[in-house]
C-alpha cells in the first residue's frame, strides 16, 4: 500500500546490502511514457495492469535488488509467482489513519471515484489484505517505527528454504512459517524453484541462508556441493536437508526417521515384516531406517532391477517386481513409497484390495490427498492406516530444530498442515 514507507526502507535496506533500488512504478511510467494518472485517465486500469505484469516479468528476473512495487502488484497473483521464483515478499503493513497521515496530498495515484482519499484506502486496503497475507515471507508492521527500525528488522530476520523442482505445491512453507510465528521468532521460509542445484547451494551460502529442505530432483546431486554430511545422509547417499553454520552446510536427512515416527505412533516395528514399495529417495531412507530398527523388509517395485539395487544397498530380505505383490498378504506393515494415487491421479492405487487384510498397518508417504484410495481402501478391509502427512510433520519438524535450535511446536504445525489438506 501507499504510505507503508517501502521507499524510505528500500533505500536503507539498498544502502545497507549494497544493492539497487528499484522501483517499479517509475520503470511503469517510463514504458508508458506518461505518469500513473495518465494512463489510468486514458487507458484505464486494464491497462496499467499489464504494463505493471510486463514490469513484474522483468525486475523478477533480476539479481541483487531491492523491489519496491505498487501496491496493487498482488491483484495479479502470476505477478506473485514470478517475483518468489528470484527473491523474498515483505509485507510492510500500518493502519488506515496512519497510511493516509503519511501519504498526505500525494496526487500521483487516482482515487477510487467519489471517494476520499481515506475512504479510498479503506477500501483498498480491505479488498487487498488477504492478498498481500497470502503473498507474503515476511510481514512488518511499521507502526510508531522509524525506516531504519523497520529495516533492521527485516535484515534480521533468517532466511530458510526450500529448494527443488517444482516447488509450487509445497505446503513446507506454511507448516514452517506457522511454526516460526508460534514461537515469536524472527525467521521466514521460502520456496526457491531451481533445475540447478550448484547455484542454488551457492547462493545458501553466499546469503547467509541459515538452512534449506531438499526436494526431488535434488536430494543425491546436492551432495557434492556440500561441506559434510551427519551420518544418517552418508550412509544413504542422500539430504533433504542443508544447515548452514556460518558458512559451513552441512547435510542431513530427517525421512527416515520421520517415517519411523509416523508408523510408531500406530504400531511396534521390531521384527515385522514389512513390504515397502518404491526405489526413489524416500523409499532409500524408510528402508535404512527399517532395517536399523530390525525389520525384516521386502522390497518391490515396477522395475526389478531398482528393487533389487536398493534391498542389496540396505540388505533386506528380498526384492522383486510387482509380480510378488501377493506377498502383502504375508506381511505386518505395506509401506507405499512411490507417488501412485497423489493428486490428481486420486483414483489410482499400487495394491489391489484383495491383498490387504485387517492384521496389516498400511502406511502411504503420499500426503495429498490426506486420505489416499490406498488408505480408503485399506480402512474398509480393516487395517490399521498411517497418513502420509505425519511423515512430512516430522520430517519438518525435524528440520524446524535443525533451523533454529528451538522444539518444534508440533501441534501447530499439525493442525497448519491438517488445514492445507482440507481438515480430514
Amino acid at each position: 500500500m501507499r504510505g507503508s514507507g517501502k521507499t524510505a526502507v528500500g533505500r536503507i535496506l539498498a544502502q545497507k546490502l549494497g544493492r539497487e533500488l528499484v522501483e517499479m512504478d517509475e520503470l511503469i511510467v517510463r514504458k508508458a511514457g506518461m505518469s500513473i494518472s495518465k494512463i489510468v485517465a486514458q487507458r484505464g486500469w486494464e491497462r496499467f495492469r499489464d504494463l505493471e505484469e510486463e514490469v513484474t516479468a522483468e525486475v523478477a528476473r533480476r539479481d541483487d535488488i531491492i523491489n519496491a512495487t505498487g501496491g496493487g502488484v498482488v491483484v495479479r497473483e502470476q505477478n506473485i509467482t514470478k517475483l518468489k521464483q528470484n527473491g523474498l515478499v515483505v509485507w510492510l503493513t500500518a493502519n488506515v489513519d496512519t497510511l493516509s497521515k503519511r501519504i498526505g496530498e500525494d496526487d500521483s495515484r487516482p482515487l477510487l471515484k467519489g471517494k476520499t482519499q481515506q475512504e479510498d484506502i479503506e477500501i483498498t486496503l480491505a479488498e487487498r489484505q488477504p492478498l498481500y497475507r497470502k503473498a507474503a515471507d515476511i510481514t512488518i508492521d511499521t507502526e510508531d517505527k522509524t525506516p531504519e527500525a523497520v529495516a533492521e528488522l527485516i535484515t534480521n530476520t533468517k532466511i530458510c528454504c526450500l529448494i527443488g523442482d517444482p516447488v509450487e505445491h509445497s505446503l513446507s512453507p506454511l507448516i514452517h512459517n506457522a511454526a516460526y510465528k508460534a514461537l515469536g521468532i524472527d525467521y521466514a521460509y521460502i520456496t526457491f524453484r531451481t533445475s540447478d542445484i550448484g547455484r542454488a547451494i551457492e547462493t545458501i551460502r553466499e546469503r547467509d541462508i541459515r538452512g534449506a529442505s531438499v526436494t526431488t530432483p535434488h536430494k543425491v546431486n546436492a551432495l557434492p556441493y556440500l561441506d559434510r554430511l551427519d551420518p544418517t545422509a552418508e550412509a544413504i547417499g542422500a539430504v533433504n536437508t542443508i544447515v548452514n553454520d556460518d558458512g559451513v552446510l552441512t547435510g542431513y536427512n530427517t525421512d527416515g526417521d520421520a517415517a519411523l515416527k509416523a508408523l510408531e505412533e500406530v504400531t511396534d516395528l521390531g521384527g515385522k515384516r514389512v513390504v515397502l514399495i518404491g526405489s526413489g529417495g524416500a523409499a532409500l531412507a524408510i528402508a535404512a531406517a527399517l532395517k536399523a530398527n530390525g525389520a525384516k523388509l521386502v522390497i518391490l517395485n515396477r522395475d526389478e532391477a531398482k528393487a533389487r539395487q536398493l534391498a542389496n544397498r540396505v540388505e533386506a530380505k528380498d526384492a522383486g517386481d510387482l509380480s510378488k505383490i501377493s506377498l502383502v498378504t504375508k506381511a505386518d506393515i505395506l509401506i507405499n513409497a512411490t507417488t501412485v494415487g497423489m493428486s490428481p491421479e486420486t483414483k489410482e492405487t499400487i495394491v489391489p484390495r484383495e491383498f490387504l487384510h485387517d492384521q496389516l498397518t498400511v502406511f502411504d508417504i503420499v500426503y495429498n490427498p490426506k486420505e489416499t484410495r490406498l488408505l480408503r481402501e485399506a480402512r474398509a478391509r480393516g487395517c490399521a492406516i498411517v497418513y502420509g502427512y505425519k511423515m512430512l510433520l516430522h520430517q519438518a519438524a525435524r528440520q524446524f530444530e535443525l533451523f533454529t535450535g528451538h522444539p518444534a511446536p508440533l501441534e501447530v504445525m499439525e493442525s497448519t498442515l491438517i488445514k492445507a489438506l482440507g481438515g480430514g
